[in-house]
Protein backbone atom coordinates (compact mmCIF):
# COMPACT_ATOMS: atom_id res chain seq x y z
CA UNK A 1 0.00 0.00 0.00
CA UNK A 2 1.04 3.63 -0.20
CA UNK A 3 3.08 4.95 2.66
CA UNK A 4 2.86 8.68 3.31
CA UNK A 5 5.58 9.09 5.88
CA UNK A 6 4.82 11.09 8.97
CA UNK A 7 7.35 13.78 8.25
CA UNK A 8 6.60 17.40 9.01
CA UNK A 9 5.84 19.12 5.72
CA UNK A 10 5.97 22.86 5.18
CA UNK A 11 2.39 24.05 5.15
CA UNK A 12 1.57 24.61 1.47
CA UNK A 13 -0.38 27.71 2.55
CA UNK A 14 2.90 29.33 3.50
CA UNK A 15 4.62 29.09 0.14
CA UNK A 16 2.94 32.17 -1.28
CA UNK A 17 4.16 34.15 1.73
CA UNK A 18 7.75 32.86 1.80
CA UNK A 19 8.31 31.89 -1.85
CA UNK A 20 9.40 34.18 -4.63
CA UNK A 21 11.33 37.39 -4.78
CA UNK A 22 10.90 40.44 -6.86
CA UNK A 23 9.72 43.98 -7.21
CA UNK A 24 5.97 44.51 -7.04
CA UNK A 25 4.54 46.15 -10.12
CA UNK A 26 2.36 45.66 -13.14
CA UNK A 27 4.08 43.74 -15.93
CA UNK A 28 2.84 43.05 -19.42
CA UNK A 29 4.58 40.30 -21.29
CA UNK A 30 3.79 40.30 -24.96
CA UNK A 31 3.75 37.44 -27.44
CA UNK A 32 6.04 36.36 -30.22
CA UNK A 33 3.67 37.73 -32.84
CA UNK A 34 4.51 41.32 -31.84
CA UNK A 35 7.88 40.81 -30.19
CA UNK A 36 6.70 43.04 -27.34
CA UNK A 37 8.18 42.25 -23.96
CA UNK A 38 8.08 44.99 -21.34
CA UNK A 39 11.13 44.54 -19.11
CA UNK A 40 9.77 46.11 -15.95
CA UNK A 41 9.55 44.19 -12.69
CA UNK A 42 11.95 41.63 -11.35
CA UNK A 43 10.26 38.47 -12.63
CA UNK A 44 9.99 39.71 -16.21
CA UNK A 45 13.67 40.63 -16.14
CA UNK A 46 14.59 37.19 -14.80
CA UNK A 47 12.72 35.41 -17.59
CA UNK A 48 14.09 37.82 -20.19
CA UNK A 49 17.69 37.44 -19.05
CA UNK A 50 17.50 33.64 -19.00
CA UNK A 51 15.87 33.55 -22.44
CA UNK A 52 18.56 35.75 -23.95
CA UNK A 53 21.45 33.90 -22.32
CA UNK A 54 20.35 30.47 -23.53
CA UNK A 55 18.55 31.53 -26.74
CA UNK A 56 15.18 30.18 -25.67
CA UNK A 57 11.93 31.95 -26.68
CA UNK A 58 10.85 33.96 -23.66
CA UNK A 59 7.17 33.21 -24.27
CA UNK A 60 7.95 29.50 -24.06
CA UNK A 61 9.73 29.87 -20.72
CA UNK A 62 6.83 31.94 -19.42
CA UNK A 63 4.26 29.36 -20.50
CA UNK A 64 6.25 26.60 -18.81
CA UNK A 65 6.50 28.61 -15.60
CA UNK A 66 2.77 29.27 -15.66
CA UNK A 67 1.90 25.60 -16.15
CA UNK A 68 4.39 24.59 -13.46
CA UNK A 69 3.47 26.92 -10.60
CA UNK A 70 1.33 29.80 -11.90
CA UNK A 71 4.60 31.82 -11.78
CA UNK A 72 5.00 31.44 -8.03
CA UNK A 73 8.25 30.23 -6.44
CA UNK A 74 7.53 27.39 -3.99
CA UNK A 75 10.06 26.69 -1.23
CA UNK A 76 12.37 23.69 -1.79
CA UNK A 77 10.42 21.59 0.73
CA UNK A 78 7.11 21.97 -1.13
CA UNK A 79 7.65 18.82 -3.20
CA UNK A 80 10.80 17.13 -1.92
CA UNK A 81 11.11 13.58 -3.22
CA UNK A 82 9.18 11.17 -1.03
CA UNK A 83 7.86 7.80 -2.29
CA UNK A 84 4.24 7.36 -1.36
CA UNK A 85 3.60 11.09 -1.09
CA UNK A 86 1.15 12.61 -3.57
CA UNK A 87 3.31 15.74 -3.78
CA UNK A 88 6.74 14.13 -3.31
CA UNK A 89 7.96 14.27 -6.89
CA UNK A 90 11.27 16.01 -6.13
CA UNK A 91 10.48 19.02 -8.35
CA UNK A 92 11.90 22.43 -7.43
CA UNK A 93 11.06 26.03 -8.14
CA UNK A 94 9.15 27.87 -10.80
CA UNK A 95 10.83 25.75 -13.50
CA UNK A 96 10.30 22.48 -11.57
CA UNK A 97 13.87 21.21 -11.84
CA UNK A 98 13.74 17.55 -10.84
CA UNK A 99 15.90 15.52 -8.50
CA UNK A 100 14.85 11.98 -7.63
CA UNK A 101 16.30 8.47 -8.10
CA UNK A 102 15.59 8.32 -11.85
CA UNK A 103 15.86 11.93 -13.04
CA UNK A 104 18.19 14.78 -12.12
CA UNK A 105 17.68 17.92 -14.17
CA UNK A 106 18.69 19.86 -11.04
CA UNK A 107 22.26 18.52 -11.22
CA UNK A 108 22.19 19.02 -14.99
CA UNK A 109 21.23 22.68 -14.49
CA UNK A 110 24.03 23.09 -11.93
CA UNK A 111 26.59 21.72 -14.39
CA UNK A 112 25.35 23.96 -17.22
CA UNK A 113 25.12 27.20 -15.21
CA UNK A 114 27.84 26.79 -12.60
CA UNK A 115 25.27 27.55 -9.89
CA UNK A 116 24.92 25.42 -6.78
CA UNK A 117 22.02 23.02 -6.42
CA UNK A 118 21.00 24.85 -3.25
CA UNK A 119 20.78 28.12 -5.16
CA UNK A 120 18.86 26.51 -8.02
CA UNK A 121 16.30 25.17 -5.52
CA UNK A 122 15.82 28.35 -3.52
CA UNK A 123 16.61 31.35 -5.74
CA UNK A 124 14.01 32.32 -8.33
CA UNK A 125 16.38 33.92 -10.90
CA UNK A 126 18.79 30.99 -10.53
CA UNK A 127 15.95 28.50 -10.97
CA UNK A 128 14.67 30.21 -14.11
CA UNK A 129 18.18 30.38 -15.51
CA UNK A 130 18.68 26.68 -14.76
CA UNK A 131 15.44 25.73 -16.47
CA UNK A 132 16.36 27.72 -19.58
CA UNK A 133 19.78 26.06 -19.71
CA UNK A 134 18.34 22.55 -19.47
CA UNK A 135 15.67 23.25 -22.10
CA UNK A 136 18.27 24.70 -24.47
CA UNK A 137 20.49 21.65 -24.09
CA UNK A 138 17.54 19.33 -24.74
CA UNK A 139 16.75 21.28 -27.90
CA UNK A 140 20.33 20.92 -29.17
CA UNK A 141 22.56 23.29 -31.07
CA UNK A 142 19.71 24.76 -33.13
CA UNK A 143 17.63 27.42 -31.36
CA UNK A 144 14.75 28.10 -33.75
CA UNK A 145 12.50 31.12 -33.38
CA UNK A 146 9.50 29.00 -34.33
CA UNK A 147 7.78 28.04 -31.08
CA UNK A 148 6.40 24.84 -32.58
CA UNK A 149 9.90 23.53 -33.21
CA UNK A 150 10.49 23.24 -29.46
CA UNK A 151 7.69 20.76 -28.75
CA UNK A 152 9.88 17.68 -28.44
CA UNK A 153 12.28 19.43 -26.06
CA UNK A 154 9.38 20.71 -23.95
CA UNK A 155 7.91 17.20 -23.73
CA UNK A 156 11.29 15.82 -22.67
CA UNK A 157 11.68 18.56 -20.07
CA UNK A 158 8.26 17.95 -18.52
CA UNK A 159 8.25 14.19 -18.60
CA UNK A 160 5.92 13.56 -21.52
CA UNK A 161 3.70 14.78 -24.32
CA UNK A 162 0.90 15.80 -21.96
CA UNK A 163 3.15 18.49 -20.48
CA UNK A 164 3.85 19.86 -23.95
CA UNK A 165 0.12 19.86 -24.62
CA UNK A 166 -0.44 21.98 -21.51
CA UNK A 167 2.38 24.40 -22.32
CA UNK A 168 1.34 24.93 -25.93
CA UNK A 169 -2.31 25.20 -24.93
CA UNK A 170 -1.26 28.02 -22.59
CA UNK A 171 0.62 29.72 -25.42
CA UNK A 172 -2.34 29.41 -27.74
CA UNK A 173 -4.94 30.69 -25.27
CA UNK A 174 -2.78 33.14 -23.35
CA UNK A 175 -2.55 33.44 -19.60
CA UNK A 176 -2.43 36.05 -16.87
CA UNK A 177 -1.95 36.13 -13.12
CA UNK A 178 -1.14 38.48 -10.28
CA UNK A 179 1.48 36.73 -8.18
CA UNK A 180 2.21 37.11 -4.48
CA UNK A 181 4.83 39.83 -5.05
CA UNK A 182 2.11 42.01 -6.58
CA UNK A 183 3.40 41.68 -10.13
CA UNK A 184 0.83 41.16 -12.86
CA UNK A 185 2.04 38.96 -15.70
CA UNK A 186 0.32 38.22 -18.97
CA UNK A 187 1.05 36.10 -22.02
CA UNK A 188 -0.83 37.30 -25.07
CA UNK A 189 -2.69 34.56 -27.01
CA UNK A 190 -0.69 33.04 -29.84
CA UNK A 191 -3.41 32.02 -32.26
CA UNK A 192 -0.89 30.67 -34.74
CA UNK A 193 0.50 28.12 -32.29
CA UNK A 194 -0.73 24.55 -32.59
CA UNK A 195 -1.22 22.70 -29.32
CA UNK A 196 -0.21 19.04 -29.76
CA UNK A 197 -2.90 16.49 -28.97
CA UNK A 198 -1.98 13.50 -26.84
CA UNK A 199 -3.67 10.15 -27.20
CA UNK A 200 -4.62 7.83 -24.39
CA UNK A 201 -4.83 4.07 -24.05
CA UNK A 202 -7.74 2.51 -25.89
CA UNK A 203 -9.90 1.92 -22.85
CA UNK A 204 -13.22 3.32 -21.71
CA UNK A 205 -13.13 5.23 -18.42
CA UNK A 206 -15.70 4.59 -15.69
CA UNK A 207 -16.73 8.24 -15.93
CA UNK A 208 -17.69 9.20 -19.47
CA UNK A 209 -16.39 12.77 -19.26
CA UNK A 210 -12.89 11.59 -18.31
CA UNK A 211 -9.95 10.56 -20.47
CA UNK A 212 -8.29 7.30 -19.52
CA UNK A 213 -4.68 7.94 -18.47
CA UNK A 214 -3.80 4.83 -16.46
CA UNK A 215 -1.48 4.83 -13.48
CA UNK A 216 1.34 2.28 -13.30
CA UNK A 217 -0.08 -1.03 -12.08
CA UNK A 218 2.24 -1.13 -9.08
CA UNK A 219 0.95 2.19 -7.73
CA UNK A 220 -2.50 0.93 -6.69
CA UNK A 221 -4.18 -2.28 -5.53
CA UNK A 222 -6.25 -4.38 -7.91
CA UNK A 223 -9.59 -5.00 -6.27
CA UNK A 224 -13.30 -5.42 -6.78
CA UNK A 225 -14.53 -2.85 -4.33
CA UNK A 226 -18.15 -2.97 -5.32
CA UNK A 227 -18.16 -6.54 -4.02
CA UNK A 228 -15.48 -6.30 -1.32
CA UNK A 229 -15.68 -2.79 0.15
CA UNK A 230 -18.24 -0.05 0.52
CA UNK A 231 -17.16 3.08 -1.35
CA UNK A 232 -18.46 5.72 1.01
CA UNK A 233 -16.26 8.84 0.76
CA UNK A 234 -14.76 11.30 -1.70
CA UNK A 235 -11.37 12.76 -0.73
CA UNK A 236 -10.28 16.06 -2.28
CA UNK A 237 -6.58 16.70 -2.96
CA UNK A 238 -4.41 19.31 -4.63
CA UNK A 239 -1.48 18.18 -6.78
CA UNK A 240 0.94 20.89 -5.58
CA UNK A 241 1.86 21.01 -9.23
CA UNK A 242 0.37 20.70 -12.69
CA UNK A 243 -2.22 18.37 -14.17
CA UNK A 244 0.38 16.67 -16.34
CA UNK A 245 2.86 16.30 -13.45
CA UNK A 246 0.28 14.42 -11.36
CA UNK A 247 -0.52 12.01 -14.16
CA UNK A 248 3.17 11.49 -14.93
CA UNK A 249 3.85 10.85 -11.23
CA UNK A 250 1.10 8.22 -11.05
CA UNK A 251 2.58 6.53 -14.12
CA UNK A 252 6.05 6.38 -12.59
CA UNK A 253 6.90 2.87 -11.30
CA UNK A 254 8.74 4.30 -8.28
CA UNK A 255 6.08 6.69 -7.05
CA UNK A 256 4.02 4.26 -4.94
CA UNK A 257 1.07 6.64 -5.13
CA UNK A 258 -2.03 7.30 -7.22
CA UNK A 259 -5.50 8.81 -7.23
CA UNK A 260 -8.59 7.77 -9.14
CA UNK A 261 -9.06 11.08 -10.95
CA UNK A 262 -7.18 14.31 -11.74
CA UNK A 263 -9.00 17.55 -12.63
CA UNK A 264 -7.28 20.46 -14.39
CA UNK A 265 -7.87 24.18 -13.90
CA UNK A 266 -9.46 24.18 -17.37
CA UNK A 267 -11.92 21.48 -16.34
CA UNK A 268 -10.28 18.49 -18.02
CA UNK A 269 -10.73 15.19 -16.16
CA UNK A 270 -8.38 12.20 -16.32
CA UNK A 271 -9.08 8.80 -14.80
CA UNK A 272 -5.92 7.06 -13.62
CA UNK A 273 -7.29 4.19 -11.49
CA UNK A 274 -10.53 2.24 -11.91
CA UNK A 275 -13.21 2.96 -9.33
CA UNK A 276 -13.20 -0.71 -8.35
CA UNK A 277 -9.47 -0.61 -7.55
CA UNK A 278 -7.86 0.90 -4.46
CA UNK A 279 -5.89 4.05 -5.27
CA UNK A 280 -3.09 4.99 -2.88
CA UNK A 281 -4.00 8.58 -2.19
CA UNK A 282 -5.06 9.10 1.44
CA UNK A 283 -2.06 7.75 3.35
CA UNK A 284 -4.48 5.63 5.38
CA UNK A 285 -5.29 2.12 4.18
CA UNK A 286 -8.79 2.02 5.64
CA UNK A 287 -9.67 5.31 3.99
CA UNK A 288 -8.08 4.23 0.71
CA UNK A 289 -10.24 1.12 0.58
CA UNK A 290 -13.48 3.04 1.14
CA UNK A 291 -12.95 6.24 -0.86
CA UNK A 292 -12.54 7.83 -4.28
CA UNK A 293 -9.52 10.16 -4.51
CA UNK A 294 -9.79 13.26 -6.71
CA UNK A 295 -6.64 15.31 -7.36
CA UNK A 296 -6.83 18.95 -8.51
CA UNK A 297 -4.18 20.80 -10.46
CA UNK A 298 -2.52 23.63 -8.56
CA UNK A 299 -1.49 24.52 -5.05
CA UNK A 300 -3.42 24.58 -1.80
CA UNK A 301 -1.77 27.90 -0.93
CA UNK A 302 -2.77 29.66 -4.16
CA UNK A 303 -6.23 31.21 -4.48
CA UNK A 304 -5.93 31.08 -8.28
CA UNK A 305 -5.97 27.27 -8.23
CA UNK A 306 -9.74 27.12 -7.87
CA UNK A 307 -11.24 28.19 -11.18
CA UNK A 308 -14.96 27.93 -11.90
CA UNK A 309 -14.19 25.41 -14.63
CA UNK A 310 -12.40 23.21 -12.10
CA UNK A 311 -15.15 23.51 -9.48
CA UNK A 312 -17.84 22.56 -11.98
CA UNK A 313 -15.90 19.70 -13.60
CA UNK A 314 -14.95 18.22 -10.22
CA UNK A 315 -18.45 18.66 -8.76
CA UNK A 316 -19.99 16.98 -11.81
CA UNK A 317 -17.59 14.06 -11.30
CA UNK A 318 -18.34 13.91 -7.56
CA UNK A 319 -22.10 13.98 -8.28
CA UNK A 320 -21.66 10.96 -10.52
CA UNK A 321 -19.79 9.17 -7.71
CA UNK A 322 -22.43 10.19 -5.17
CA UNK A 323 -25.20 8.73 -7.34
CA UNK A 324 -23.37 5.57 -8.27
CA UNK A 325 -22.13 4.66 -4.78
CA UNK A 326 -24.81 6.37 -2.69
CA UNK A 327 -22.31 8.72 -1.04
CA UNK A 328 -23.98 11.45 1.05
CA UNK A 329 -23.06 15.00 0.06
CA UNK A 330 -22.05 16.33 3.47
CA UNK A 331 -19.01 17.29 5.53
CA UNK A 332 -18.41 13.73 6.72
CA UNK A 333 -18.40 12.08 3.32
CA UNK A 334 -16.99 14.74 0.94
CA UNK A 335 -13.76 15.71 2.70
CA UNK A 336 -10.32 17.18 2.21
CA UNK A 337 -7.06 15.24 2.47
CA UNK A 338 -6.27 17.17 5.65
CA UNK A 339 -9.23 15.48 7.36
CA UNK A 340 -7.89 11.96 6.86
CA UNK A 341 -6.70 10.50 10.20
CA UNK A 342 -2.92 10.67 10.45
CA UNK A 343 -2.51 13.03 7.47
CA UNK A 344 0.27 15.60 7.56
CA UNK A 345 -1.16 17.37 4.50
CA UNK A 346 -3.15 20.61 4.48
CA UNK A 347 -4.85 20.27 1.08
CA UNK A 348 -7.14 21.30 -0.40
CA UNK A 349 -6.25 24.39 1.66
CA UNK A 350 -7.97 27.49 2.94
CA UNK A 351 -9.00 28.77 -0.49
CA UNK A 352 -11.11 25.73 -1.31
CA UNK A 353 -14.80 26.57 -0.89
CA UNK A 354 -16.42 23.43 0.55
CA UNK A 355 -19.89 24.97 0.63
CA UNK A 356 -19.76 25.98 -3.02
CA UNK A 357 -18.37 22.58 -3.99
CA UNK A 358 -21.04 20.58 -2.15
CA UNK A 359 -23.75 22.89 -3.48
CA UNK A 360 -22.54 22.23 -7.03
CA UNK A 361 -22.45 18.47 -6.37
CA UNK A 362 -26.10 18.58 -5.26
CA UNK A 363 -26.98 20.65 -8.31
CA UNK A 364 -25.46 18.14 -10.73
CA UNK A 365 -26.75 15.17 -8.77
CA UNK A 366 -30.34 16.40 -9.10
CA UNK A 367 -30.19 17.12 -12.82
Amino acid sequence: MSIERGRLLVDRRDFLRIGGTGLAGAVLLGGATTGAFARTGALSKEFGAAAREYRVPVELLLAMGYVNTLWEMPPPSASDYEPGDLSGRGAYGIMQLVQNPWADTLARAAALTGLSQTSLKASRPANIRGGAAVLAQMQGTESPGDLGAWQQAVAEYGGGALYAEQVYGTLKDGASATISTGERLEIAPHEDVEAPATYTAASTPDYKRARWRPAYGGNYTNSNREASYNIGRIVIHTVEGSYSSAISWFQNPRANVSAHYVVSRRGDVAQCVRDADVAWHAGNWNWNTHSIGIEHEGYSGNRSTWTNAMYHASARLAAHMSKRYDIPVDARHVVGHRQVPGSTHTDPGRYFNYQKYRRLIRHYKNR
